[in-house]
């Protein structure tokens, strides 16, 4: 257990590794001059200014040195300044990490919960009314991308009926309180219910749904309830496009991951010794056609502080998706670079998690 751990420790490092280096090297093979961002407003003829510029960033120095200088900025976690909005990277950062959360935490819940509930469904009662709609709305979900899907829904219910906003977060002119210590309170105390009821019952399920409850207690104490009504009728729209394409994917793997469990050995022989159907259901079939699940929903958590650009592009929605795609516009380069970095870190550590969860879930995956 503790090599197949190491192993698993070392490759993420060396994938992480890899991830950094190509996220230097990458975006100055891409742009010819890195710099052209920070001359903005200085005169070409001004060459002393520019000079001055390349040599306060660190153009000049040879490529090597600016290597390590990423390196050690990286491991010191010092992204500098955004050139655009004249604050740290940091703090444009988490700026918008929130708002991300808040349209990626709620259509991946509801389209987890929904997708198995309904994949259950349409795998016990296999060739029937629901199983037939899910193996349609699959090819519907497939044709449309979900995209063509938003604009077509701002379009109709933005603009046509006019029931819900068609840009922002918040109703123009609000500003959304946070308070912060209580926010921190509520998820601490949330997450010490957990895990004395993780000791008590011996069931892990009270950690892996401690964090998304702990993170909502925390954000209902910390959020008036004026503006968590004005953020949620905002996400409304995205979240509901978000959430009908996604619980249409997680029911269709619950659902073939049913239907092959079903003609396992270990099923036919607990039906062979006269369990109850339902126990043979859930404990046995039902149980087991989860593993598939664990590796899809670990890929969708990776997504959690990214976003969606495109959806976040529509919606005019102010998280992470929308800050990159403006970062990229405004060749705001430190910024990208980090907003890179971040998503790439968030998907190794969550991928690694997976492998984790997996391993201890399924006995059949080997430590090699």
């Amino acid at each position: 257990m503790k090599g197949y751990y190491f192993k698993k420790i070392l490759s993420s490092i060396f994938v992480l590794f890899i991830i950094i280096s190509l996220n230097f090297f990458l975006p100055r093979m891409i742009f010819q001059d890195p710099a052209q961002p920070y001359y903005a407003g200085v005169p070409e003829d001004a060459y002393a200014l520019r000079e001055q510029i390349r040599e306060e960033y660190g153009f000049n120095d040879p490529l090597i040195v600016q290597y390590f200088d990423y390196l050690g900025r990286v491991f010191t976690l010092d992204f500098g300044e955004s050139h655009y909005y004249k604050e740290s990277v940091w703090t444009v950062m988490f700026s918008r990490i929130p708002w991300s959360m808040v349209l990626t935490i709620s259509s991946t819940v509801i389209s987890i919960t929904l997708g198995i509930i309904y994949g259950a469904i349409a795998g016990k009662r296999r060739e029937h009314t629901a199983d037939k709609a899910l193996l349609w709305l699959s090819g519907v979900t497939t044709a449309i991308p979900s995209f063509w899907l938003a604009l077509v829904s701002v379009m109709l219910f933005a603009f046509t009926i006019k029931l819900f906003p068609y840009r922002g977060a918040m109703t123009a002119g609000y500003t959304l309180t946070f308070n912060m210590p209580l926010f921190l309170i509520a998820f601490a105390l949330c997450v010490i219910l957990a895990i004395a009821l993780r000791t008590i019952t011996k069931k892990s399920l009270f950690v892996f749904a401690g964090i998304p409850v702990s993170l909502l207690a925390g954000i209902i104490v910390a959020v008036p309830p004026a503006d968590i009504f004005d953020v949620a009728y905002h996400a409304a729209l995205p979240v509901m496009i978000s959430v009908f394409s996604g619980t249409i994917s997680y029911a269709l793997l619950v659902r073939n991951s049913m239907i092959a469990v079903t003609n396992e050995d270990y099923i036919l022989t607990a039906r062979a010794k006269g369990l109850p159907s339902s126990v043979v259901l859930y404990k046995h079939t039902f149980r087991n056609a989860l593993l598939p699940l664990i590796t899809n929903v670990g890929m969708s958590m990776a997504g959690l502080l990214g976003g969606s650009v495109l959806m976040e592009k529509i919606f005019s929605w102010p998280g992470m998706g929308q800050l990159l795609l403006d970062a990229c516009n405004n060749g705001d380069y430190l910024l990208s670079q980090a907003i890179l970095l971040l998503f790439a870190v968030i998907t190794v550590v969550c991928n690694f998690i997976t492998d984790l969860v997996y391993h201890k879930f399924d006995p059949r995956v080997k430590e090699v």
